[in-house]
């Protein structure tokens, strides 16, 4: 079973659905339980305590956070692997995304999957007729669109920018006040889990120019 935009959930919600879920896996023996499941969410749900409570306090010894096996991120596409997804459009309708339009596209997106997949959408749908050749400035065009727009992923992240705790990683990188990277601090793990920067060349920078 996957359940998609868990992380949404308010609070106390959270904390139930996550609870359920525990004793469901606990008391299995005794009552039917799902073999598997997955959250599916923009965020490891190690950050969902961030977002429930303080780490001085407590929901008692048996938490239902403790309910992960394996956690896995969707990384970025490549360059080739953005050309080849391309490719199965081309192949259909004859219509062609030449290198320097996927060089774009790598560019401003840094292969970040939505966004990818957002970029073709927006100009072989609204932009150009189907058969009408693809260029780089189109994709220029789509980015905007894209931005302006603030459609669902671009308003979600704006969103996270509110938070405090993203705040306090996020506004240093934009100032050029950043002092780096921890990895023990869950306040960047959070930032990176959402996929606003990225840990490049010994710095945080934003994770593609679209952001």
């Amino acid at each position: 079973i996957l359940f998609d935009e868990v992380d949404c959930l308010s609070n106390g919600t959270l904390i139930s659905f996550l609870r359920q879920l525990r004793d469901g896996y606990i008391n299995r023996d005794l009552n039917s339980f799902v073999h598997s499941l997955a959250l599916v969410g923009m965020r490891n749900i190690r950050d969902y305590k961030g977002k429930i409570r303080e780490g001085r306090d407590t929901l008692g010894s048996s938490s239902p956070f403790n309910i992960v096996k394996t956690s896995k991120t969707l990384r970025n596409f490549t360059q080739d692997e953005i050309a080849k997804l391309y490719a199965q459009h081309t192949q259909a309708t004859g219509q062609v995304f030449s290198q320097p339009v996927v060089s774009n596209v790598y560019h401003y997106t840094q292969g970040q999957p939505w966004l990818v997949n957002a970029i073709a959408c927006e100009i072989v749908e609204q932009i150009l007729q189907k058969k009408e050749e693809i260029l780089p400035e189109h994709v220029e065009q789509a980015v905007q669109t894209l931005i302006l727009r603030r459609d669902t992923h671009i308003d979600s992240l704006m969103e996270r920018l509110k938070e405090a705790r993203v705040q306090r990683i996020v506004e240093p990188v934009i100032l050029g006040e950043s002092a780096g990277y921890s990895s023990l601090d869950d306040d960047y793990q959070y930032v990176l889990d959402l996929g606003l920067l990225r840990y490049a060349a010994k710095q945080l920078a934003p994770a593609n120019p679209i952001y």
